[in-house]
């Protein structure tokens, strides 16, 4: 369930705040919130980090490991404490929070004398999710036959009348799984869809690289998260400044709801 940090592992550059003699250096360093919450899920995937100046070379956003971060459900508080490990992550230790669908969250984070807010709501969980099979063959490409595709591909259905954002994450849950032999380029030892305002979504064996059972989840997302995406992936010479739905800082605090089906790849 976690994978979806890595899609969105923000390293900000202010360019709304720079000054007019150096367009690329800003006037102060902003604080970054990539915050996540997953319904039913412990509150452990909280990020901090700060801004740095597009002519500084650097291989990612420094991390800030001693925030005082809060979050807070029906006006009642909740300490966040650091991660072990120097990687700016952030987790609530206790188990008397729990989070619903519905819930209002909002998060606080101090930093060097700022405060940083932001809020959010748990979306409802997926409905209908199903798959048209169980099972995904994979094809035997055999000189001198024709290979069968005719269940070499299943396709995930779920009901968005309402127009949502959703995406999937499918991984192989198998301990020591068996690769598939193939020559085909661009396969994926697990597959992560951007979000989309879709009711369904093909799997096909060219997403898949081992036999065996997987699990793909299927997610509900906020509007801020598929902005956020949509802004990471605009082209690098536009330079507009990110999409933020954090006050008094950047990033973005979101909260998904998920429902979870299993297929099995087998060998045609």
């Amino acid at each position: 369930m976690k994978k979806i940090m890595l899609l969105l592992t923000v390293g900000f550059i202010v360019l709304s705040g720079c000054t007019r003699e150096n367009p690329v250096i800003p006037e102060n360093d902003f604080v970054v919130v990539r915050a996540y919450l997953y319904a039913n899920q412990p509150v452990s995937d909280i990020q901090i980090t700060t801004t740095f100046p597009l002519d500084v070379e650097i291989e990612q956003a420094p991390v800030v490991n001693d925030a005082s971060v809060t979050i807070s459900k029906n006006g009642q508080r909740y300490n966040l404490v650091s991660t072990s490990g120097d990687n700016g992550y952030y987790n609530y230790p206790d188990g008397d929070l729990t989070v619903g669908v519905g819930d209002e969250f909002s998060i606080e984070v101090d930093y060097n004398g700022k405060l940083a807010t932001g809020q959010t709501l748990v979306p409802p969980t997926p409905d209908s999710v199903s798959l048209s099979s169980r099972n995904l063959v994979i094809p035997q490409f055999n000189q001198g036959s024709r290979p069968d595709l005719e269940n070499a591909f299943l396709t995930v259905k779920w009901d968005n009348t309402e127009r949502e954002f959703f995406y999937l994450d499918i991984e192989n849950l198998e301990r020591d799984p068996i690769p598939i032999e193939s020559s085909f380029p661009g396969r994926f030892k697990s597959f992560i869809s951007q979000p989309v305002k879709v009711d369904s979504f093909r799997v096909n064996f060219g997403m898949v690289t081992h036999y065996g059972t997987h699990r793909v989840i299927v997610y509900r997302v906020n509007s801020e998260y598929a902005d956020m995406y949509e802004w990471r992936e605009q082209d690098s010479r536009d330079l507009n400044e990110p999409l933020s739905n954090i006050s008094n800082g950047l990033g973005v605090f979101s909260a998904f709801n998920s429902d979870t089906l299993y297929f099995e790849v087998i060998e045609g």
